[in-house]
């Protein structure tokens, strides 16, 4: 494999963004790069002419009519495609997005395979979190898409399942969960941001996209209880931007806090690796949801950089945080997940010791670099 053609047809992403999803678009394409491959990338969102030298190319749109609408946003981009390709790459990539069947055809008029990663159900998601007009379309697409990609990248085994079930069969499904950059990511700060408070105070690290699913609400919780139950000189560091983020604020406030809670807002990728390394332990604090299909970002960030990590016992997390990498907690347990900060800060040596073994094991089994070789292999054999 030398030459790749990447697709995100997703409007809600950009690239490059700040966005976790933006994030993965990147970080992959920039592995499929050191791994020696070169190749193109084609997005609706995107923000500039190259990714670290990888053309990206706009996904063609038609435009609005004078009448804009829900219908007529998803007819638009049902009708969005990939205008033109310079040269003919060894396979094409794409993120599943709800309305494009673009990158399958694509492939199959240029003859090569044809790779999709899913990352959520997004028939499913949207039904319920957002509004769609037309649910057959959306529902067909997926069935079209899972049913001729030829290999499907699936970022946890819950997914895997979905999958399955449109696809009606396993063969060529994996499941490659997400990865860090650790060239990012690592325990050294080069510039402690002046935003932050001396080395001498115990910070917290948490990044979200303050949604409800990212466990703001426990998050508070959980840091009041340190504070008020525990006498928690610690601070707590949250990164990131989104819906919840001015509620949060509002409620620290409330609860007297907001002395001691930092929010940067969104911070450039490039630039989260000061903030977090300058933390004592990370936490993600995920509520009770109807599913969990996530590949938390936020934990290989965590565990690049040296942190012990106290999390939520829910999905893939389960996992991540086996063997002694952190701490899992009952979902919505916010008293024992205060308790477990606190045993962190109070014992810097076993803080210490578990945030390398996690380091470790990353570096071994989870950069983006990695999870990029899984999927060629997977493709060198498929041909």
């Amino acid at each position: 494999m030398k030459r790749f053609c990447y697709i995100c047809a997703d409007p809600g992403i950009p690239l490059p963004g700040r966005k976790g999803a933006s994030v993965h678009v990147a970080s992959l394409c920039r592995a499929f790069h050191r791994l020696g491959l070169v190749g193109d990338i084609h997005t609706v969102r995107g923000e500039c002419a190259d990714l670290d030298g990888t053309p990206i190319h706009p996904i063609i749109v038609p435009p609005r009519r004078k009448h804009k609408s829900l219908e007529d946003r998803e007819n638009r981009l049902f009708l969005a495609r990939v205008d033109t390709i310079d040269e003919k790459p060894d396979f094409i990539y794409e993120r599943y997005s709800l309305w494009h069947p673009g990158g399958v055809f694509l492939a199959r008029q240029l003859g090569i395979p044809f790779v999709l990663e899913v990352n959520s159900p997004l028939p499913l998601e949207t039904k319920r979190f957002r509004q769609m007009a037309n649910e057959s379309l959306a529902d067909g697409i997926s069935r079209l898409l899972m049913r001729e990609a030829d290999i499907v990248v699936c970022v946890s085994e819950e997914i895997k399942q979905w999958v399955i079930s449109e696809r009606l069969h396993s063969a060529g499904v994996m499941v490659v969960p997400n990865g860090v950059d650790e060239q990012l990511f690592h325990p050294d700060v080069e510039k402690r941001p002046s935003r932050l408070p001396g080395p001498e105070t115990k910070l917290i690290g948490f990044t979200s996209t303050f949604r409800p699913w990212h466990g703001t609400t426990q998050l508070l919780e959980t840091f009041r209880y340190l504070v008020e139950d525990l006498n928690s000189s610690a601070h707590l560091v949250c990164i990131g931007d989104g819906p919840e983020r001015v509620n949060f604020l509002d409620l620290a406030k409330e609860a007297g806090l907001e002395d001691r809670i930092h929010a940067p807002g969104k911070l450039p990728h490039s630039e989260v690796n000061n903030w977090l390394a300058s933390c004592d332990v990370a936490v993600a604090p995920y509520p009770k949801l109807e599913d969990f299909w996530f590949s938390p970002l936020k934990i290989f960030e965590y565990f690049c950089c040296g942190l012990p990590v106290v999390a939520s016992a829910v999905g893939q997390i389960q996992d991540l945080l086996a063997d002694d990498r952190g701490t899992l907690i009952p979902i919505d347990d916010n008293k024992q997940m205060a308790i477990s900060i606190q045993h962190f800060l109070d014992h810097p040596e076993i803080a210490q010791k578990v945030g390398q073994q996690s380091r470790q094991w990353v570096l071994e089994n989870a950069t983006w670099k990695i999870r990029a070789r899984q999927i060629l292999t997977e493709l060198e054999n498929f041909s």
